[in-house]
């Protein structure tokens, strides 16, 4: 006997009311249709028991389908407009799939209860003891969510409580991450967006070192909007305590460009906070009025710090960072088509011996600037340009500030000799006047006037420039020349050279020097020839570039020797390079790196950096051999999420080791362009996908 089906409507809403076996026109109303192998109908109860390859589907009112669910049997109650589920059942709509042991749904409310559901939304699993939703949004109690397809799957969140608004976010609370059955970390709260919001990406790094001990460092980035990206960072170190800190990004380039960093900490046995707040801004104002064209402008920087060792200790990917300076800066400027006017204050402090505390270093409080673009006088044939300051300054290792200033006139003009001969003549006239600051002095105005001239000779394959320049020197508050001097007031004069040659794209050679012809001292040629500077790059391939420069004085020896070689590409590469400096020249500084994948297709990754420093005693004899740098990093990626594990040593007492996991749920669908240009502008010196230091 062939297989009975039972087709019925009932009308969600005032149409629920007709009579018994009355089935009023289906369309142009909101419905729920069902079929199922056989039926039985409670005439009183206006209750309907389906059973066997169930089938029910809710339509809207204009036919589409907006709910189906498919189960062994379902209980339809259309005086309550209920749908009761018993047993398992799956349920789809275009949020995505569930999966229930049972459940109810309450079509008037638009509500309904699920237990033991199993939510797959996009490439999301999601599952909960309990789930209650409405008509936008689902409540999972003893949740769980992955994005492994796997059974049992590599990894899941596990939260008591999680929340899922469909193309908007989830957000689950008291989690704990699971790697198979192992509990690794937990998290107080875990959020992100979905569907045409922007991802949500958190970051975790446990690891250990010597002065912290076992640490956890968690990121939580946002994409507020195309604009804005807010970062939060909460750490945990055994030895230390909780650290909390915070990041804000805003690139509009046309108005505004700000990024500022903060972070805080109070060790166990520590009476104050220790803290750091970095960062900077550019911004753009209005005009005042319309009739002035003028555009004005703000900028600054600061990187403040509590005390000078905080960023060594808590920070070591950023080489600024770790510096124990502190400074800041801050500007205004009135920019038009004719001149530049700033006005900045800017200040500096260095660390003490002990690097327990700052002292000041330089300041200028405030300082006024004013240039102008090149410009004409009486229509002569030349080129007039004014540079000029005055500030309230302070020079590191002094207990006083001086107010100064400083004008410069500059006259120019570049005329051309012949077809690929340019001489460039200028000549100009300097005025520094301190005002004094000790009762009895004088004020002090020094003069000095100049100029000089440069020969450039120009073919394809480069250029070779000749130049002379001169400079002289008045006596304090005189127009005259300071003979009484030393230096007899000679304090340039000079003729230099630069061979620039770039016979292909790839290579280039620069050679450079200047001969001192100041007369008011003897000195032998090898004396009055300045150093000597050779720059030599290659690349004969796109993954191989070679670099070498040297400074040699004929009088004093090598000044200094760098090199750099590198061979590879982004993920397969070595390089190295060798540095010598006069201030230790029998000191050599390796610093070695090493990038690869064991064999092609490997999950792995690995880079190693090796610094260290070699004195040599000569004939190839090495008395000292020092390491100041040594690290490895490893990367792999998992089905669920990417990994990296890093080991570092540093000298100061710096040994630690990082554990790096971003989940692949939380990538963005597309690459965002914000964290890329904000780390290019200010933090160059984080990898492509690092989001801290």
């Amino acid at each position: 006997m062939g297989k009975e089906i039972l087709a019925a409507v009932f009308i969600i809403g005032t149409a629920l009311n007709a009579a018994a076996y009355e089935l009023p026109s289906s369309t142009g109303t909101h419905r729920v249709y069902f079929e199922a192998d056989s039926a039985g109908f409670n005439e009183y109860s206006r209750a309907i028991d389906l059973e066997g390859n169930v089938r029910l589907e809710e339509f809207s009112e204009s036919g589409k389908q907006q709910k189906l669910i498919r189960a062994r049997n379902l209980s339809v109650n259309m005086a309550s407009r209920t749908v009761i589920a018993p047993s398992d059942f799956v349920m789809d709509d275009d949020t995505g799939t569930v999966y229930g042991k049972s459940g109810f749904v309450d079509y008037g409310a638009e509500s309904g209860r699920i237990n033991y559901g199993r939510f797959s939304y996009k490439n999301f699993i999601i599952k909960g003891r309990v789930v209650e939703f409405d008509r936008s949004e689902y409540t999972y109690k003893k949740a769980s969510i992955t994005s492994c397809d796997e059974e049992p799957p590599h990894y899941r969140l596990r939260a008591s409580r999680l929340y899922l608004v469909p193309d908007r976010y989830f957000l689950a609370y008291n989690t704990v991450f699971f790697v198979g059955k192992i509990p690794v970390f937990y998290f107080p709260v875990v959020y992100r967006p979905l569907g045409g919001g922007t991802p949500f990406v958190s970051i975790f790094r446990p690891g250990f070192d010597q002065r912290n001990g076992f640490f956890v460092k968690s990121s939580y980035v946002y994409r507020v909007n195309r604009e804005t990206r807010a970062k939060l960072y909460l750490d945990y170190f055994e030895k230390r305590g909780f650290g909390t800190g915070a990041e804000l990004d805003f690139r509009r380039p046309e108005k505004n460009i700000t990024d500022v960093s903060v972070y805080r900490i109070r060790e166990y046995s520590g009476v104050r906070d220790r803290w750091g707040v970095n960062g900077g801004y550019w911004h753009l104002f209005n005009r005042f009025n319309e009739s002035d064209p003028a555009q004005y402008y703000s900028q600054g920087f600061f990187r403040l710090l509590s005390d000078p060792k905080v960023n060594n200790n808590f920070f070591r990917t950023n080489p600024f960072a770790v510096s124990p300076d502190e400074q800041a800066s801050v500007a205004l400027t009135r920019k038009t088509n004719y001149t530049v006017t700033r006005l900045s204050a800017y200040g500096r402090e260095t660390h003490t011996a002990d690097f327990e505390k700052f002292r000041k270093a330089n300041s200028s409080l405030p300082r006024l600037d004013f240039n102008t673009v090149p410009f004409s006088v009486l229509r002569l044939p030349v080129l007039n340009t004014f540079s000029g300051y005055f500030e309230n300054g302070r020079d590191e290792g002094r207990d006083y500030a001086q107010k100064r200033g400083n004008g410069v006139w500059t006259v120019s003009r570049s005329v051309p000799l012949l077809k690929h001969v340019t001489l460039s003549p200028s000549a100009y006239y300097d005025q520094s006047v301190f005002v004094s600051t000790v009762s009895g002095n004088n004020d002090t105005w020094t003069g000095r006037y100049g100029g000089g001239a440069t020969l450039r000779y120009d073919r394809f394959w480069g250029s070779f420039d000749l130049g002379y320049a001169y400079r002289r020197r008045l006596r304090d508050n005189k127009l005259r020349e300071d003979l009484g001097a030393a230096d007899k007031g000679q304090e340039t004069s000079s003729l230099s050279s630069q061979l620039f040659v770039m016979p292909r794209f790839n290579t280039y050679y620069k050679l450079s020097t200047a001969y001192d012809l100041r007369d008011y001292f003897r000195a032998s040629f090898t004396k009055r020839l300045a150093p000597l500077i050779a720059e030599v790059y290659y690349a004969p391939r796109p993954d191989v570039d070679i670099f070498a420069a040297e400074t040699y004085s004929l009088s004093g020896g090598s000044k200094s020797f760098v090199t750099q070689i590198n061979f590879g590409g982004r993920e397969n590469y070595i390089g190295g390079g060798i540095a010598n400096y006069s201030s230790a020249p029998r000191e050599w500084v390796f610093s070695n790196v090493l990038g690869f994948r064991p064999w092609r297709g490997s999950g792995w990754r690995a880079e190693t950096v090796l610094r260290y420093r070699l004195k040599s005693e000569g004939n190839f004899n090495y008395s000292d051999f020092k390491f100041f740098e040594k690290g490895i990093t490893l990367y792999r990626d998992f089905h669920d999420f990417r990994t990296k594990w890093d080991y570092r040593e540093r000298s100061g007492g710096v040994r630690e080791f990082y554990f790096y996991l971003n989940l692949k749920i939380s990538e963005p669908a597309r690459k965002d362009d914000l964290e890329e240009k904000s780390r290019q502008y200010w933090h160059p010196w984080r990898k492509d996908g690092e989001v801290r230091d």
